[in-house]
């Protein structure tokens, strides 16, 4: 995770077949603790990709606490820290932004060598 809404460069990954389901959870947990970060003013910062991924699974009040099952415990603290604004929650305001998506962040599918 990081404090402000400069985006991080991930490593390549190759998926083999083999554990392909594993892999992604833990592409999906290093994503998360990768990009998601907390803005200056105390703000979680959800990158767009991972908010259109989630708007299937949780609803925007639970976004937060979905992403904590993916940091660490003190990370998740910042994050319970950042959403529990009693300020934000007096206003109904979200308590996340959306950053926009970031082109530099791909998967690469490489076909498996079956010689």
């Amino acid at each position: 995770m990081h404090n402000d809404a400069s985006h991080m460069l991930l490593a390549v990954r190759i998926f083999k077949p083999g554990n392909v389901i594993e892999s992604l959870k833990k592409s999906l947990k290093d994503y998360v603790e990768a990009s998601v970060g907390v803005s200056n003013k105390g703000k979680l910062l959800v990158p767009k990709v991972l908010y259109c991924f989630a708007k299937g699974i949780v609803e925007d009040s639970l976004l937060p606490e979905w992403i904590c099952q993916f940091l660490s415990p003190e990370q998740a603290a910042v994050v319970r820290d950042c959403s529990s604004n009693p300020k934000r929650r007096l206003l109904s305001a979200r308590s996340f932004s959306i950053l926009s998506f970031d082109s530099r962040f791909r998967y690469l599918f490489l076909l498996e060598d079956r010689t």
